[in-house]
C-alpha cells in the first residue's frame, strides 16, 4: 500500500497537483485506518487528504484508477466460458440495471475478446475503444432500451403521452433511428419519451465509461501505471494547450474558467493589500495637532485596488481563434477588478464586440469563436494585421489614456501582407503598456510569415501564452504592475 501511495503521490506531482510531504502522511495514516478492500472508501480517503480543488477531482480520479486497478474479480472464469451471444443476451439484460460488479466483468471480457490489445503491441487504446463499442452494439442496445422501457409505461398505465409504440425508434426492426428524440409520428413531443431517451443514454455513457476504464486496466496490466499515464495526457484543465485541445478538454477548460476567476479575484484582492500606500499629509497634520507634534505619527491612505483600463484585440481567424475566445471569457469573468474592458476581434477587419462579451456574461453562456469573428471578416477571411492596426489607430488610438493597457492576443502572422510597424508604434505612444500574447510555441516565432520580432518592441512585454494557466498568471503579473 505505502508503495502504491507513494507513486500516486508522484503521479499526482507531475501532472501538476501539488502534494505537500504533510499531506503525504496524512494520506498514509488515514488509509491505515480504514478497510482496503473496498475501492470507494479508499479513493475518497485519498481525495480528502490529496487534493484540495475542485478542478483536480478529475484528474485525481483517473490517475487512482490507473493505481488501483486490483486483481482479477470474482466471477470472471463464468463470464470467459460464454459464448459471444450468450454474452450480448448478458449485456442487453444487465445494461440498464444497478449492478456494477456484472458489468465491469463484461466490459473486461469484451476487451479480451475484441479489443485487440495484444501483449507488447503499440495499439492505441482509441482503436481498441472504437473495436469494443462496434462489438457491444451500443447503438442498438440504446433503440432497444427506448422501445422496451416505452412498451413497459404503456402496459403499466395505457399509451403515454405523446409516445406510440409503433412509432418507437428501434420498435418493429426500425432500429436505425433511436439517436433521434424528435422523429415523425409525434415520438418525441412527449415529456414522458424524453425522459425514457435520457434514461437510455446514461446507460449507454455508463458502460461506455466502463469501457474505457476496462481498456485501461488492460493496458495497466501490460504496460504498467506510469506508461499509461504518459500516453493518455493526464493533466489539469488549465494546463492543457488550448490550440490542440480536444472537444473534451475545451470544455474542461470551460468548466474550469468560473473557478479560476474566483481564485484569480481573489489573489488580486490580496495584491491590493500589499500595494504601496501613499502619505496622507492630512491625516498626519490631523493626528500631529492631538500630540503637539510630539510624538509624531505617519499617516497614509489605503492602497486602491488595481483596475486598470484593459483594451484588448484578438485575433480570430483560424486556430488562433479557441485561445482568444478563453482569454475573452477569463477577462470578462474579471471585469470587476477592471475599471473599464473594451473587447475588439478581428481577422481581416476589425470589429468593436465589448457589448457581445457583456451580454454573453450576462447571460452566463461562452462567447462562440464564430460569433466573435463574424463582424470581424471583410473580404478573404485570412489574418490582416496591416490593415487592422491602421483602423484602429486612426479610429480607437485618440481615445487611449496613459491608464489604458492593450493587449494583443494572437500569432502575428500577416499572410505576407504589410505589418503596418508605424501604425503599432502610434497605438504604443497613445497607451500606457502594450503587451503581447502569443499562443504559438516561440519555437515557431519569424519563422514564414510570422513578425512578432517587428512588433516587440513596442511591446512592454512578449509572452508565450498557450494554457488558462499562463493566462492567469499575465493578469496576475498585469496587476502587479499597472499602476
Amino acid at each position: 500500500m505505502q508503495l502504491m501511495l507513494a507513486a500516486l503521490v508522484d503521479e499526482l506531482r507531475s501532472v501538476g497537483i501539488e502534494v505537500s510531504v504533510g499531506e503525504h502522511l496524512d494520506a498514509a495514516r488515514a488509509a491505515s485506518l480504514i478497510s482496503l478492500q473496498d475501492k470507494e472508501v479508499l479513493r475518497a480517503t485519498l481525495r480528502c487528504a490529496l487534493v484540495k480543488r475542485s478542478e483536480q477531482l478529475d484528474a485525481f480520479d483517473l490517475i487512482f484508477d490507473l493505481y488501483t486497478t486490483g486483481a482479477r474479480q470474482p466471477g470472471a472464469d463464468l463470464i470467459e466460458a460464454m459464448t459471444d451471444e450468450e454474452l450480448c443476451v448478458t449485456l442487453r439484460s444487465a445494461i440498464g440495471t444497478t449492478d456494477a460488479l456484472l458489468k465491469r466483468l463484461l466490459a473486461d471480457e469484451f476487451v479480451r475478446r475484441f479489443g485487440g490489445l495484444e501483449p507488447g503491441s503499440a495499439v492505441a487504446g482509441v482503436f481498441a475503444a472504437i473495436a469494443v463499442d462496434e462489438a457491444a452494439g451500443l447503438d442498438g442496445l440504446r433503440a432497444e432500451l427506448v422501445a422496451g422501457q416505452a412498451e413497459a409505461g404503456q402496459a403499466e398505465g395505457g399509451q403515454a403521452e405523446g409516445v406510440r409504440a409503433e412509432g418507437l425508434p428501434g420498435a418493429g426492426g426500425e432500429g436505425g433511428g433511436g439517436g433521434q428524440g424528435g422523429g415523425s409520428g409525434g415520438t418525441g413531443g412527449g415529456f414522458r419519451y424524453r425522459l425514457i431517451e435520457a434514461e437510455a443514454d446514461r446507460a449507454v455513457e455508463e458502460f461506455r465509461a466502463d469501457l474505457r476504464s476496462a481498456i485501461r486496466r488492460a493496458l495497466v496490466a501490460d504496460r504498467g501505471a506510469r506508461a499509461v499515464r504518459t500516453t493518455m495526457r493526464v493533466g489539469l484543465a488549465q494546463d492543457i494547450d488550448i490550440v490542440t485541445a480536444s472537444a473534451a478538454e475545451l470544455a474542461a477548460m470551460a468548466a474550469a474558467i468560473g473557478p479560476l476567476a474566483q481564485r484569480l479575484t481573489h489573489v488580486l484582492a490580496q495584491l491590493a493589500l500589499h500595494r504601496k500606500r501613499r502619505l496622507s499629509i492630512r491625516k498626519t497634520l490631523h493626528l500631529a495637532m492631538g500630540t503637539g507634534g510630539v510624538p509624531f505619527r505617519l499617516a497614509t491612505e489605503p492602497a486602491r485596488p488595481p483596475k486598470p483600463e484593459i483594451v484588448v484585440l484578438c485575433d480570430m481567424s483560424g486556430s488562433v481563434s479557441a485561445f482568444s475566445r478563453f482569454t475573452l471569457d477569463l477577462l470578462a469573468a474579471l471585469d470587476s477588478r477592471l475599471n473599464r474592458l473594451r473587447v475588439f476581434s478581428f481577422v481581416d477587419g476589425l470589429a468593436d464586440i465589448t457589448q457581445l462579451v457583456r451580454e454573453a456574461r450576462a447571460s452566463g453562456r461562452q462567447l462562440g469563436a464564430r460569433e466573435a469573428a463574424a463582424a470581424a471578416i471583410r473580404l478573404s477571411g485570412s489574418s490582416d494585421y496591416g490593415s487592422v492596426l491602421r483602423e484602429f489607430a486612426s479610429s480607437c488610438a485618440p481615445q487611449l489614456t496613459r491608464r489604458s493597457v492593450v493587449l494583443m492576443v494572437g500569432d502575428a502572422r500577416t499572410n505576407y501582407l504589410d505589418p503596418a510597424q508605424a501604425s503599432f508604434a502610434q497605438i504604443q505612444e497613445r497607451a500606457g503598456q502594450v503587451y503581447w500574447l502569443n499562443p504559438e510555441p516561440r519555437r515557431y516565432w519569424d519563422q514564414g510569415d510570422s513578425v512578432i520580432s517587428q512588433y516587440a518592441p513596442w511591446c512592454a512585454s512578449v509572452r508565450e501564452c498557450r494554457t488558462l494557466r499562463q493566462i492567469a498568471d499575465f493578469v496576475q503579473s498585469l496587476a502587479l504592475t499597472v499602476r
